[in-house]
Protein backbone atom coordinates (compact mmCIF):
# COMPACT_ATOMS: atom_id res chain seq x y z
CA UNK A 1 0.00 0.00 0.00
CA UNK A 2 2.78 2.43 0.92
CA UNK A 3 4.75 1.68 -2.25
CA UNK A 4 1.62 2.15 -4.35
CA UNK A 5 0.94 5.47 -2.63
CA UNK A 6 4.51 6.63 -3.26
CA UNK A 7 4.37 5.50 -6.89
CA UNK A 8 1.03 7.26 -7.39
CA UNK A 9 2.39 10.45 -5.83
CA UNK A 10 5.50 10.50 -8.04
CA UNK A 11 4.02 9.31 -11.34
CA UNK A 12 0.62 10.99 -11.18
CA UNK A 13 0.39 13.32 -8.19
CA UNK A 14 3.33 15.65 -8.77
CA UNK A 15 2.70 16.06 -12.51
CA UNK A 16 -1.03 16.67 -11.94
CA UNK A 17 -0.20 19.32 -9.32
CA UNK A 18 2.23 21.02 -11.72
CA UNK A 19 -0.22 20.91 -14.63
CA UNK A 20 -3.14 22.20 -12.59
CA UNK A 21 -0.92 25.00 -11.26
CA UNK A 22 0.16 25.94 -14.80
CA UNK A 23 -3.31 25.80 -16.33
CA UNK A 24 -5.06 27.67 -13.54
CA UNK A 25 -2.26 30.19 -13.06
CA UNK A 26 -2.65 31.05 -16.74
CA UNK A 27 -6.41 31.55 -16.33
CA UNK A 28 -5.96 33.64 -13.18
CA UNK A 29 -3.23 35.83 -14.67
CA UNK A 30 -5.31 36.50 -17.80
CA UNK A 31 -8.32 37.48 -15.71
CA UNK A 32 -10.46 34.60 -16.99
CA UNK A 33 -10.93 33.35 -13.42
CA UNK A 34 -11.10 35.30 -10.19
CA UNK A 35 -8.38 34.23 -7.77
CA UNK A 36 -10.87 34.09 -4.91
CA UNK A 37 -13.48 32.02 -6.79
CA UNK A 38 -14.89 28.97 -5.02
CA UNK A 39 -15.11 25.52 -6.64
CA UNK A 40 -18.63 26.08 -7.97
CA UNK A 41 -17.65 29.39 -9.59
CA UNK A 42 -14.55 27.76 -11.08
CA UNK A 43 -16.62 24.92 -12.53
CA UNK A 44 -19.10 27.41 -14.03
CA UNK A 45 -16.31 29.56 -15.47
CA UNK A 46 -14.57 26.54 -17.01
CA UNK A 47 -17.85 25.52 -18.68
CA UNK A 48 -18.25 29.03 -20.11
CA UNK A 49 -14.62 29.12 -21.30
CA UNK A 50 -15.01 25.72 -22.98
CA UNK A 51 -18.22 26.83 -24.75
CA UNK A 52 -16.63 30.09 -25.90
CA UNK A 53 -13.60 28.24 -27.28
CA UNK A 54 -15.82 25.76 -29.16
CA UNK A 55 -17.67 28.64 -30.82
CA UNK A 56 -14.51 30.60 -31.59
CA UNK A 57 -12.92 30.21 -35.01
CA UNK A 58 -9.50 31.09 -33.55
CA UNK A 59 -7.24 28.27 -32.38
CA UNK A 60 -6.39 28.31 -28.69
CA UNK A 61 -3.18 30.15 -27.91
CA UNK A 62 -2.00 27.30 -25.66
CA UNK A 63 -1.58 23.72 -26.77
CA UNK A 64 -1.91 22.36 -23.23
CA UNK A 65 -4.97 24.49 -22.52
CA UNK A 66 -6.67 23.30 -25.71
CA UNK A 67 -6.07 19.61 -24.89
CA UNK A 68 -7.20 20.17 -21.30
CA UNK A 69 -10.45 21.71 -22.49
CA UNK A 70 -11.04 18.82 -24.89
CA UNK A 71 -10.98 16.51 -21.88
CA UNK A 72 -13.54 18.73 -20.16
CA UNK A 73 -11.26 20.93 -18.05
CA UNK A 74 -11.14 20.67 -14.29
CA UNK A 75 -9.75 17.75 -12.31
CA UNK A 76 -10.68 15.00 -14.77
CA UNK A 77 -9.21 16.97 -17.66
CA UNK A 78 -5.87 17.54 -15.91
CA UNK A 79 -5.47 13.85 -15.03
CA UNK A 80 -6.48 12.79 -18.55
CA UNK A 81 -4.12 15.34 -20.12
CA UNK A 82 -1.16 14.07 -18.08
CA UNK A 83 -2.02 10.49 -19.01
CA UNK A 84 -2.19 11.45 -22.70
CA UNK A 85 1.21 13.14 -22.50
CA UNK A 86 2.76 10.08 -20.83
CA UNK A 87 1.29 7.65 -23.38
CA UNK A 88 2.38 9.78 -26.36
CA UNK A 89 5.88 10.37 -24.94
CA UNK A 90 6.36 6.65 -24.27
CA UNK A 91 5.34 5.90 -27.86
CA UNK A 92 7.85 8.38 -29.23
CA UNK A 93 10.55 7.08 -26.88
CA UNK A 94 9.88 3.50 -28.04
CA UNK A 95 10.44 4.50 -31.68
CA UNK A 96 13.59 6.47 -30.84
CA UNK A 97 14.99 3.66 -28.67
CA UNK A 98 14.19 0.98 -31.24
CA UNK A 99 14.33 2.44 -34.78
CA UNK A 100 13.51 -1.02 -36.16
CA UNK A 101 9.92 -0.30 -35.04
CA UNK A 102 9.64 2.03 -38.03
CA UNK A 103 10.13 -0.90 -40.38
CA UNK A 104 7.39 -2.82 -38.58
CA UNK A 105 5.07 0.18 -38.76
CA UNK A 106 5.36 0.27 -42.56
CA UNK A 107 5.33 -3.52 -43.07
CA UNK A 108 1.84 -3.39 -44.60
CA UNK A 109 2.42 -0.30 -46.71
CA UNK A 110 1.24 3.26 -46.33
CA UNK A 111 -2.45 2.31 -46.08
CA UNK A 112 -1.70 -0.14 -43.26
CA UNK A 113 0.39 2.51 -41.50
CA UNK A 114 -2.45 5.05 -41.72
CA UNK A 115 -5.03 2.56 -40.42
CA UNK A 116 -2.73 1.56 -37.55
CA UNK A 117 -1.99 5.20 -36.74
CA UNK A 118 -5.69 6.17 -36.65
CA UNK A 119 -6.64 3.19 -34.49
CA UNK A 120 -3.64 3.90 -32.25
CA UNK A 121 -4.77 7.51 -31.75
CA UNK A 122 -8.30 6.41 -30.87
CA UNK A 123 -6.88 3.86 -28.43
CA UNK A 124 -4.60 6.47 -26.87
CA UNK A 125 -7.48 8.92 -26.40
CA UNK A 126 -9.61 6.19 -24.80
CA UNK A 127 -6.79 5.19 -22.46
CA UNK A 128 -6.27 8.82 -21.47
CA UNK A 129 -10.00 9.32 -20.89
CA UNK A 130 -9.97 6.22 -18.67
CA UNK A 131 -6.85 7.41 -16.84
CA UNK A 132 -8.04 6.04 -13.48
CA UNK A 133 -7.81 2.51 -14.87
CA UNK A 134 -4.61 3.09 -16.87
CA UNK A 135 -2.35 4.03 -13.95
CA UNK A 136 -2.89 1.22 -11.37
CA UNK A 137 -0.63 -1.80 -11.86
CA UNK A 138 -0.45 -5.37 -10.62
CA UNK A 139 -4.15 -5.69 -9.91
CA UNK A 140 -4.26 -2.62 -7.67
CA UNK A 141 -7.50 -0.68 -7.60
CA UNK A 142 -7.89 2.90 -8.78
CA UNK A 143 -8.92 4.39 -5.41
CA UNK A 144 -5.41 5.38 -4.28
CA UNK A 145 -4.62 6.85 -7.69
CA UNK A 146 -7.82 8.92 -7.83
CA UNK A 147 -7.35 10.23 -4.28
CA UNK A 148 -3.70 11.15 -4.92
CA UNK A 149 -4.57 12.81 -8.24
CA UNK A 150 -7.41 14.83 -6.71
CA UNK A 151 -5.27 15.95 -3.77
CA UNK A 152 -2.55 17.04 -6.18
CA UNK A 153 -5.07 18.86 -8.36
CA UNK A 154 -6.42 20.75 -5.34
CA UNK A 155 -2.88 21.64 -4.23
CA UNK A 156 -1.98 22.93 -7.71
CA UNK A 157 -5.19 24.95 -7.83
CA UNK A 158 -4.45 26.49 -4.43
CA UNK A 159 -0.86 27.34 -5.42
CA UNK A 160 -2.04 28.94 -8.67
CA UNK A 161 -4.00 31.54 -6.72
CA UNK A 162 -0.72 33.16 -5.61
CA UNK A 163 0.70 35.76 -7.99
CA UNK A 164 4.41 35.29 -8.69
CA UNK A 165 6.87 36.56 -11.26
CA UNK A 166 8.09 32.99 -11.76
CA UNK A 167 4.57 31.90 -12.72
CA UNK A 168 4.28 34.62 -15.35
CA UNK A 169 7.52 33.51 -17.01
CA UNK A 170 6.49 29.83 -17.01
CA UNK A 171 3.03 30.56 -18.43
CA UNK A 172 4.68 32.46 -21.29
CA UNK A 173 6.41 29.27 -22.46
CA UNK A 174 3.11 27.61 -23.38
CA UNK A 175 1.78 29.78 -26.16
CA UNK A 176 1.32 29.16 -29.85
CA UNK A 177 3.05 32.46 -30.61
CA UNK A 178 6.17 31.27 -28.77
CA UNK A 179 6.21 27.94 -30.61
CA UNK A 180 5.64 29.72 -33.95
CA UNK A 181 8.52 32.10 -33.21
CA UNK A 182 10.81 29.14 -32.51
CA UNK A 183 9.74 27.55 -35.80
CA UNK A 184 10.21 30.85 -37.63
CA UNK A 185 13.69 31.15 -36.13
CA UNK A 186 14.60 27.74 -37.53
CA UNK A 187 13.20 28.73 -40.93
CA UNK A 188 15.33 31.88 -40.97
CA UNK A 189 18.39 29.82 -39.96
CA UNK A 190 17.71 27.39 -42.82
CA UNK A 191 17.26 30.30 -45.25
CA UNK A 192 20.55 31.83 -44.09
CA UNK A 193 22.37 28.53 -44.55
CA UNK A 194 20.87 28.04 -48.02
CA UNK A 195 22.30 31.33 -49.27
Amino acid sequence: MLSELLTAALELGLPVAALSWLLFYRLYSRGELARDADRKAIRTSLTEIRKAEKQSKQPADSVLHAKWMRFGGGFYGVAALWTLLVIEASGVAAVVAHPSNLETMFAHGIAGFIVNWVTGQVSTLLQAALWFSWWPRNGNGPLVWVVVAYGAYAAGLRLARRETGFGSRIVGFDSRARWRSLGAGRKHEADDQGE
